[in-house]
């Protein structure tokens, strides 16, 4: 397998076509296509290539939609894991090139995954993460409310609060995306919403970051995308390392499945159950959880790809 490395940035990217050939491109329309143009010119047959690209929050979306109209397939790669082939290196060097020739090497490792978003997902994703931003702007302006209130109160005299017509707005708007969000996948959000600790918001982010249930083969993969699988790190034949869940997946999907579980553990009894059989076992509360999390993304594999609402089991 032949492999290109992308290293986007918010202004160019650096593309890596072997070992020793790396070019800059303006990260827009036009450099994607003087991109496509160099590969052309290059007598590169795309179809025995695989295009890797390092996530970087918005930037790489135009590169991975763009390709995507022309039905060329792009390999997504966490920068987690990209960060870490760069520091494992001898020098640990750190520049853009060194950074797109990475980035190929991952790409001929196998690791990434397929970009696969629709504009539809793209779009429910800008919904969850705008309204996220806006809770936590919510929750910054009830506590400067708070701030004021005890202001007010230590003066004994009314002052203007400037906080209070910006709450009112910041609510309206967040129930005006919460609207929005449930127009997008009604039958899938339905069936998730029927496991307990599942809600609305958790349906949504499940939709929005997994996207197509059929692209994991079973549950574990679906726990290793999402960043919940246990990374050990072990040095001969005695020494082992502290486990640690890997991280390489979203971070705020792990946050609101992990306030799932938190719910499930109470309400589920299959889940209270093997709660405490890990407590029991000597397991941090912590600990205890993320294995409760882990169950809990085994439970929503089944019953999203069974397409069958949740049932209790005796």
């Amino acid at each position: 397998m032949n492999a290109i490395g992308i290293d986007m940035s918010k202004d160019s990217f650096h593309a890596a076509f072997d070992e020793q050939e790396v070019l800059k491109f303006v990260n827009s329309k036009e450099g994607i296509n003087e991109f496509l143009e160099k590969l052309k010119t290059k007598n590169i047959k795309l179809k025995d290539f695989t295009i890797g690209v390092e996530a970087t929050g918005i930037y790489h979306l135009l590169f991975c939609t763009q390709l995507s109209k022309i039905k060329l397939e792009v390999v997504v790669i966490n920068p987690l894991e990209s960060h870490r082939m760069i520091t494992s290196t001898l020098r640990a060097v750190k520049t853009d090139r060194h950074d797109a020739l990475a980035i190929r090497k991952m790409v001929l490792l196998g690791s990434g995954y397929l970009f696969t978003d629709t504009p539809s997902v793209l779009a429910l994703k800008a919904l969850v993460s705008e309204r996220e931003a806006l809770v936590q702007l919510q929750t910054m302006t009830k506590q400067r409310k708070h701030v004021h209130s005890i202001r007010e109160n230590s003066i004994d005299m009314p002052i203007y609060d400037s906080f209070y017509n910006l709450t009112v707005v910041l609510k309206q708007e967040i129930q005006n995306i919460e609207k929005r969000m449930q127009t997008y996948s009604i039958k899938t959000q339905s069936l998730l919403k029927t496991i307990p600790g599942v809600g609305k918001v958790t349906a949504v982010t499940l939709i929005a970051f997994i996207g197509d249930i059929k692209r994991f083969s079973s549950p574990e993969k679906l726990v290793a995308y999402i960043g919940l699988d246990c990374r050990v790190y072990q040095s001969g034949t005695s020494i082992k390392g502290k486990g640690y869940i890997s991280k390489r997946g979203n971070a705020y999907l792990r946050h609101i499945l992990f306030n799932a579980a938190l719910v499930a553990r109470l309400h589920n009894p299959t889940l209270k159950r093997y709660f405490i059989k890990k407590t029991n076992e000597g397991k941090h509360y912590f600990s205890a959880m993320c294995a409760v999390e882990r169950k809990l993304v085994h439970i929503i594999w089944a019953v999203w790809k069974r397409g069958t609402s949740y049932e209790e089991r005796p």
